[in-house]
């Protein structure tokens, strides 16, 4: 059942509203890629490390840049969107915003640490899986009927549910940064199988939630819809990547970044869509 104002408008946007088409090519072309990069280059015990582009500070900048700095926007816009508007999935669309943005800034800026990546691979990967959780729960309540919660409820709820993300992110970072979560990735091994199963979650949610939104824009031909269902559907390609790359830097590793870079990019039109509606 799609809600009335998805049946009428959009989630933000009026019925007529066309997708730019073009904009959606980057989703199999970089599966291609990815795919195309896995058959030809070697196995990781034969991988060339000179193939491998990985600039000690490059990586933090660019996750600042198109992860963390789009994420901020788009937990702003949302915020500012909920409480004209009232529509809870905003809330679950910012708070995911903002566990991912501040999981990939942590991460980001953490992996060159002496002691090793393992608390960067930590933080940014449990981020992850706790952005995809708030993504499908805002999909789940944009397939019932329309709810808009009370004027005098916004702000605390929005205040509770920034709030705790960001202070998860922080006694989660400060226990990796102690040791205190099992280990991610070690020294000379590699990634562990908590690792994985944690990034594998956190794909398949941002692939699922990316599914029910995409099921929802042929009868609604909502900008928000179109934009959040690609930016969601980059990500999980990223993540994905992850499973196939040979070493950090590598060409796989780059083509998902660059996969999840243009996710946030997306992300921010999503949320744009929404604030647009009601300042027309």
């Amino acid at each position: 059942m799609i809600p009335k104002y998805i049946q009428h408008q959009g989630v933000t946007g009026p019925s007529h509203w066309h997708a730019p088409v073009l904009s959606a090519l980057p989703l199999p072309v970089f599966i291609g890629i990815v795919a195309i990069f896995n058959f030809i280059l070697p196995p990781t015990a034969q991988f060339d490390r000179s193939l491998a582009f990985e600039p000690p500070l490059l990586n933090a900048v660019l996750y600042t840049v198109f992860l963390a700095s789009t994420s901020c926007i788009v937990a702003f816009i949302a915020l500012k969107s909920y409480l004209e508007n009232g529509r809870p999935f905003l809330v679950l669309l910012g708070a995911g915003a903002l566990a991912w943005g501040s999981g990939s800034l942590l991460g980001g800026w953490l992996t060159n640490m002496p002691s090793g990546p393992n608390p960067a691979v930590t933080i940014s990967n449990t981020g992850a899986l706790l952005a995809s959780m708030f993504h499908v729960a805002s999909a789940g309540i944009n397939k019932r009927a329309s709810i808009q919660n009370a004027v005098r409820n916004r702000k605390p709820i929005m205040i509770l549910a920034y709030a705790g993300v960001l202070l998860f992110t922080s006694f989660y970072a400060f226990a990796a940064l102690e040791g205190m979560v099992p280990a991610f990735f070690v020294p000379g091994i590699g990634q562990t199988l908590l690792r994985m199963t944690v990034l594998g979650l956190a794909v398949t949610l941002f692939g699922v939630s990316a599914l029910l939104f995409a099921r929802l824009y042929p009868r609604a031909k909502s900008g928000t819809l179109y934009w959040y269902f690609l930016s969601l559907a980059l990500t999980s390609v990223g993540l994905a990547s992850v499973f196939f790359g040979r070493a950090p830097g590598d060409p796989i590793s780059w083509t998902g970044r660059t996969a999840m870079f243009l996710g946030g990019v997306y992300l921010i039109k999503a949320v744009f869509f929404v604030f647009k509606e009601h300042h027309i």
